[in-house]
């Protein structure tokens, strides 16, 4: 059993061109850390948001206009070892895992502590957890159509809540569908896109897949 489960997302800023060498290891840096935390019941206890001042660039205007992460809002922010160093503080002792849309946010973060020859703290070489991959499946496509995170919140027939593209909300958005199938409410709530996709089956089906799944889960909890 887990003690808490966190949903992180990551916001990168590009490693210009000219680091050659860099670049070969990692492209990107993280410039903010997003994250909600949930209690063993699920139950959302905390959230964690820090923008992180890049080392090898300013922030790209690309990144800016995308995140609305400035120049100015990471001149005073801990660098990258500093930022993990307080996030794996927030994350605090005890059983936890990892939750991420796609696994793109822990190969950031093996790429750039690699850079940086920064050893990654505990918390957060726990067991990672691809939930895009998992909703994708549980929506009933194929891992080569997985869902971006703004369409999979459409599944549920919800809006996005907060500011697409800063971490805490992309995070806290990502947990709340985490919830929504642990509780069991996705065959209800997906109704309408799991009856488009395969009409055939209907729910009965996704009840089942979703019955599995979970029981998988457990048994990996335990």
């Amino acid at each position: 059993m887990y003690d808490t489960h966190i949903f992180l997302d990551f916001e990168m800023n590009p490693i210009p061109r000219e680091f050659k060498e860099e670049r070969s290891l990692c492209h990107a840096e993280i410039c903010e850390i997003g994250a909600v935390k949930l209690d063993a019941e699920y139950r959302v206890v905390g959230r964690f948001s820090q923008v992180v001042r890049p080392h090898y660039a300013p922030i790209a205007p690309h990144i800016t206009k995308l995140t609305g992460i400035t120049d100015e809002e990471v001149a005073g922010a801990p660098d990258f070892e500093q930022a993990v160093e307080l996030f794996a503080n927030w994350i605090g002792e005890g059983r936890a895992r990892i939750y991420s849309w796609s696994l793109s946010d822990w190969y950031q973060l093996d790429d750039e502590s690699y850079l940086k020859e920064i050893s990654l703290p505990w918390q957060l070489c726990q067991r990672w957890m691809d939930f895009q991959a998992v909703y994708t499946r549980l929506i009933g496509l194929s891992g080569a159509n997985p869902l971006s995170l703004k369409f999979a919140i459409g599944t549920v027939e919800q809006s996005f809540d907060g500011q697409a593209h800063r971490a805490v909300d992309d995070a806290a958005n990502s947990a709340e569908l985490l919830r929504i199938v642990k509780s069991g409410r996705l065959p209800d709530q997906a109704r309408i896109i799991r009856e488009a996709l395969h009409p055939s089956q209907g729910l009965a089906s996704m009840g089942d897949a979703l019955h599995d799944q979970l029981a998988g889960w457990r048994a990996k909890e335990k």
